[in-house]
This record gives structure tokens, C-alpha cells and sequence, in this order.
């Protein structure tokens, strides 16, 4: 019985959007990677981008794009980007999923900084015991889960009649890994015992010196008419349907997903008891020796283990656990949501806008410091702002926007809490406060615009942007934008606040055509931090020179 799983949380109102994540395949191409059926799933609640570049200006801009990063294998890729990147620091969650390559032939593990992974998940108990002997104190380093691959046992399932016995299915890269070799002297015996058996091979030929060594042993053996070489099949499933029986030779596998897709289809598996084997499948079907192989194959019996399959690795099994790992660990933050409910908890309080861990009075004495710098950077440009127009842009309960109208401003507000705006219309009812977030509700330029304690609320970069290109669009030319930001050193921990740089405002302002004016850093002495106003301007329209304002009068024709 599968569990429901909840789903991702929509995106608020003026922050719509499905949660992102990237897949980053160090290994593989989209078409045969193993996450072909988890991004299948998944692409109904997230938006999805895979890549399988290695460039790091390919690997910067996807993850900048996304809140989740799953790093496929734990291979360079992994290493570059845990030491490198900042991602943990830039609200991005971080997923790798380690396979046997890098356990067994690898260094990479060793390498990962592990602190900067959110969680790590093993395809295999086995895999995951082998790590842990190698690197003990893993598990206080990053959270980890076994979530085994996934059979899609709808696409590979038994054809109308049951396999051919004699035809023996052998599905891998053709490399000394796989251990091919063992597979001949196995067929060889088939042979022996009847002429009929047929060993057919898919899989694509990666090592050069095992294919020669194969060729030369197919003549010696006399096994030429009993092989047969396909390469990489596109339609697998099918492929399978007229075999009766898969072999599986290979010197190790984290699970084996041609073992699983085989029995799914119908065939009897004869699998080498490799390292491990016997925490993944049944005791029966494992063999060590060519003779128990033999034996085995002779007792093929259809459709023996679909159900076994079915059970315990039908891909819906594992879109359960990944759901729920995603649910759980990475559910992506909804804004809207935080608000309102932090809004509706704490009605009254200047603590639903101001610092959630300070009291009342702190919070007043703080907000009074703050406010006395709004006066005097309004003031310097509008010395009276008798008839100015004011956008109190995340206005929250109109704490601020109430400061604004007692200046003398025509004040307009807008804050996507719905609870927020109910209070701000009763604190200021000379003021027009609109429910809806701040870059989409429908605004006239105006003189002024503040934005005070918000912008490192938006924790989606694209949405960050999005919000300053708004402002510098809602401003009138002569007009003046206020932003109150913090620029501490070290990211936060919580999950609705984002800091970014005073070089990030800087190149903003630039691309936006406004001036940064002046930088007004001072104390809060209550929070014991410090708070920055960015004083940011427009430049006033140019005047029309004598022949442009000719041709304005001149009617058009």
C-alpha cells in the first residue's frame, strides 16, 4: 500500500510559480539517464531542467535559476559545486545521489563537502554500508536515506506469450566491469547441453580491450552462431519479451536496474552473487558458480518475479520516497502563506512587521530610529510634500505608510496579506491600501516609493529582480526610491529571508537607469545590527529644446 504523499506548495499570489529543480547528470544524456522516470513524475508540480555539462558557466546558471539542486552521481560535478558554490547560503537545497562507480572506483566521496549537502540518498543498502566504512563520521555530516531505483513496471511488463527459455538476455555495458567473459563459459555449457540456447547481448561496447578479448573467445569457444551482439536498444522493453531468461554476470552493481526491468518483463533471473547481491534480490536466483548457473537456467519458470518486482521496486515506490524527501526536507517556502498567518497570529503587535523576537517596546524604539532616516531622506527631495504621491511597496499594517501620510503624502500602499491591509486601512484611512503584491498591482508613476524591510523577504532571485524593475518603472522621472536593506556577512538560516549584496544593488541600479545617491548606514541598538537606506533616484525628464517643443505644437497631418 502506498502512502499519500503531499505535494509541493503553490506559489503565492504576485510570487506565482512552481517550485524549480535542477538535475545535473554528471554521467549520462537525458535520454538514458536514471532519472528519466523521477523527472516524468515530477514535471507535473516542479519545474524541471537537466543538464549533463560539465562547464561551470552552464553548471552557475542552472543552479542560479533553482531552489532544489540534485547533483546525479557523486562525481567532479558534486565536488566543484559543494566547495565552490555558496548554494546552502542562496536558500538552494542540495540533494546528491551516489551510485557503486564512485564507492567502488572512486575518490570523489572523499572530496564532497558533505556540510553543504541537505541530503544524500544511496541506490542500495550495500552501497551505502561501503561508504560508511570508508568515511564513519558521514552520518553527522549530512543526512542520508536508502532510496532504491525504480521499475516502471507498466512499460516493462510480459508480453501475450511467455519467453523462449533457451533465449538468455544479457543487458549491460560491454566492459570488464560486467564481466562478460563469465557469461561465455556459462553459454558454452548451455551449448553442450542443447544447441538451441542463444545468448543475446544489448549493450553498447565501451572498453575496446574487452570487446577484442570477446571476439577472439566467441571463434575459440565455436560460440558464433550462439551470440548475438545488438548494442544499445531503444526499445528495451520490447526487446525483452521474447526472451525467457536474464543473466547477469556482473562484478558488482549498487542494485542492477537490467535485473529489475528483466524480471518486470517476465524473465527468469540467474544473477552472479556478487558483492551485495543478496540485500537486493532473491537468495534463489543468485548464483557463484558456472555450473550452478547452468542449473539454474534449466529451472526457468515466466513471470517468476514480477510480482517480487512489483513490490518492493515498481517506480511508484520510489516517486513515494522521493516525494516525500522533497515534502519533508525541501518543501520550497511560501511567502503569502508566512504572512498571512504570521500577520493573523500576532494582529495588533508591531511585532508581525517588526522583529519577531523582540518586545513591543524594542521593536518601537527600533522602528522610531528607522523612521527619523525616512524623514530626512524624504524630506531632502520633497521639502513639501503637500500633493507628492507615496508607494508604500510591502506595506505590511501601514506602520510606515502612517509616518508618510503625517509628512503630508498622498499615500497608496500595497502588501499581498489580505490580514495586513485590513489593519493598515484602519491605522491610516486617508491612505488607499490595495491587497496584492507590490510589482503587479495597477499603479500610476508616483514621486515616491519606499521599500522597507521587504525586498530580502523575496527569497526567489527572478522574483527579487522582477520586484526592482517595478519600482524603477512606478517612479516618476525627479522621483526618488527608498529601500531599507541588511547586509550582514553571514547568510540566514530562515527560510523567508534572502541577504544579498550592496554590489548586487549597485548593478541593479545601473541596469534600472537610477542613481544610487547616498548610503546611510547606522545602529539599531535593540536588534544590535545594522540597517542600510539605499537612496536611489530618477533622473528628471529632459527638457524639450525650441525645435522640439515646435514640433509638439505642430498638429499631425
Amino acid at each position: 500500500m502506498h502512502h499519500q504523499v503531499p505535494r509541493p506548495p503553490a506559489g503565492p499570489t504576485g510570487n506565482r510559480r512552481r517550485p524549480r529543480i535542477a538535475f545535473i547528470d554528471a554521467l549520462k544524456a537525458r535520454d538514458i539517464s536514471f532519472l528519466r522516470d523521477i523527472m516524468a513524475a515530477l514535471e507535473s508540480d516542479y519545474d524541471i531542467r537537466f543538464t549533463n555539462s560539465r562547464q561551470e558557466a552552464v553548471l552557475i546558471e542552472t543552479i542560479a535559476w533553482v531552489d532544489i539542486v540534485w547533483l546525479e552521481w557523486c562525481l567532479e560535478p558534486a565536488v566543484w559545486a559543494t566547495n565552490r558554490l555558496n548554494m546552502r547560503g542562496h536558500g538552494k537545497k542540495v540533494i546528491v545521489r551516489l551510485h557503486s562507480t564512485e564507492v567502488i572506483d572512486g575518490r570523489f566521496p572523499h572530496q564532497v563537502k558533505w556540510e553543504a549537502v541537505d541530503h544524500l540518498i544511496f541506490v542500495s543498502e550495500d552501497i551505502r554500508d561501503e561508504l560508511l566504512k570508508q568515511i564513519p563520521d558521514l552520518p553527522r555530516r549530512v543526512r542520508h536515506s536508502v532510496i532504491s531505483n525504480g521499475i516502471d513496471c507498466d512499460r516493462f511488463a510480459p508480453g501475450p506469450r511467455a519467453g523462449d527459455p533457451r533465449h538468455i538476455a544479457w543487458v549491460g555495458d560491454v566492459a570488464m566491469k560486467k564481466n562478460p567473459m563469465l557469461a561465455l563459459q556459462i553459454l558454452r555449457r548451455l551449448v553442450d547441453l542443447d544447441a538451441d540456447y542463444h545468448l543475446y547481448v544489448a549493450g553498447e561496447v565501451i572498453c575496446p580491450r574487452t570487446a577484442r578479448y570477446l571476439d577472439h573467445l566467441v571463434g575459440e569457444m565455436e560460440l558464433g552462431r550462439s551470440i548475438t551482439f545488438y548494442g544499445r536498444i531503444a526499445d528495451i522493453e520490447a526487446w525483452y519479451r521474447d526472451k525467457g531468461v536474464l543473466l547477469s554476470t556482473t562484478l558488482y552493481e549498487s542494485f542492477g536496474m537490467n535485473i529489475g526491468e528483466a524480471m518486470a518483463s517476465g524473465c527468469w533471473p540467474v544473477v552472479h552473487n556478487y558483492p551485495g547481491a543478496a540485500k537486493t534480490w532473491p537468495a534463489e536466483t543468485l548464483f557463484a558458480t558456472v555450473d550452478q548457473a547452468v542449473e539454474r537456467i534449466r529451472q526457468v519458470r515466466p513471470n517468476g518475479y514480477r510480482a517480487f518486482v512489483v513490490d518492493r521496486y515498481s517506480i511508484a515506490r520510489q516517486m513515494d520516497a522521493v516525494r516525500r524527501l522533497l515534502a519533508e526536507d525541501f518543501a520550497v517556502f511560501d511567502p503569502q502563506s508566512y504572512w498571512e498567518a504570521r500577520h493573523e497570529q500576532l494582529k495588533g503587535s508591531i511585532r508581525s512587521v517588526g522583529h519577531i523576537g523582540l518586545s513591543e517596546i524594542q521593536n518601537l524604539q527600533d522602528y522610531a530610529v528607522n523612521a527619523d532616516h525616512l524623514r530626512s531622506a524624504l524630506l531632502a527631495k520633497f521639502p513639501d510634500p503637500q500633493g507628492r504621491v507615496l508607494f508604500d511597496a510591502g506595506c505590511g499594517t501601514g506602520v510606515v505608510s502612517a509616518v508618510c501620510a503625517d509628512l503630508g503624502f498622498e499615500v497608496i500602499g500595497a502588501d499581498f496579506s489580505k490580514t495586513a491591509i485590513a489593519q493598515a486601512r484602519v491605522r491610516v484611512p486617508g491612505a488607499t491600501f490595495i491587497a496584492g503584491a507590490f510589482d503587479e498591482v495597477p499603479l500610476s508613476p508616483v514621486d515616491a516609493i519606499i521599500c522597507l524591510d521587504v525586498l530580502f523577504h523575496i527569497v526567489d532571485d527572478g522574483l527579487w529582480q522582477r520586484g526592482l524593475k517595478a519600482l524603477a518603472r512606478n517612479l516618476k522621472p525627479g522621483g526618488r526610491l527608498l529601500v531599507l536593506e541588511h547586509f550582514p556577512e553571514a547568510p540566514s538560516d530562515a527560510q523567508h529571508v534572502r541577504w544579498r549584496s550592496l554590489d548586487a544593488y549597485r548593478k541593479a541600479a545601473i541596469s534600472l537607469e537610477l542613481s544610487l545617491t547616498e548610503i546611510v548606514t547606522y545602529r539599531l541598538q535593540q536588534i544590535g545590527a545594522e540597517k542600510t537606506l539605499l537612496v536611489l533616484d530618477k533622473a528628471a525628464a529632459k527638457p524639450l529644446a525650441a525645435t522640439d517643443r515646435e514640433m509638439a505644437i505642430i498638429p499631425a497631418s
